[in-house]
């Protein structure tokens, strides 16, 4: 059997009827793609879960916490340091500042610096 297809001019195209197979593929293709539609949107329109979402912060040990707390005093002194020197004119002011510090901190370990010359 065909089917004839109205067209805007008065021409008319025959096409052969769609068989049985052609129509259940085509309505299983439309139901599958429904199926997966309706799965996506509830997937896109549920809130992320909260335990997925959370983020963990570690906690940190009461030694980690000293050694940043002894970081962070130890930056302060440094820039409070370097202020002092440049204020009284100093010249190379992060350098003198780092010697210092690193001969203190030699000092504060028991490591012994050899002078050159003797304090006055």
């Amino acid at each position: 059997m065909k089917v004839t297809a109205p067209l805007g001019n008065d021409a008319a195209a025959n096409y052969p009827a769609p068989s049985s197979k052609a129509a259940r593929a085509t309505i299983a293709a439309l139901l599958l793609c429904a199926v997966f539609g309706v799965a996506r949107a509830t997937l896109l329109s549920e809130p992320p879960a909260a335990e997925a979402a959370a983020v963990l912060i570690p906690t940190l040990s009461d030694e980690e916490r000293e050694e940043q707390a002894a970081a962070r005093a130890l930056a302060e002194r440094r820039q409070k340091m370097i202020d002092d020197c440049e204020q009284n004119f100093g010249t190379d002011c992060e350098r003198e500042v780092d010697t210092e510090l690193r001969a203190e901190g030699l000092l504060q370990w028991g490591v012994r610096v050899i002078h050159l010359r003797p304090p006055r």
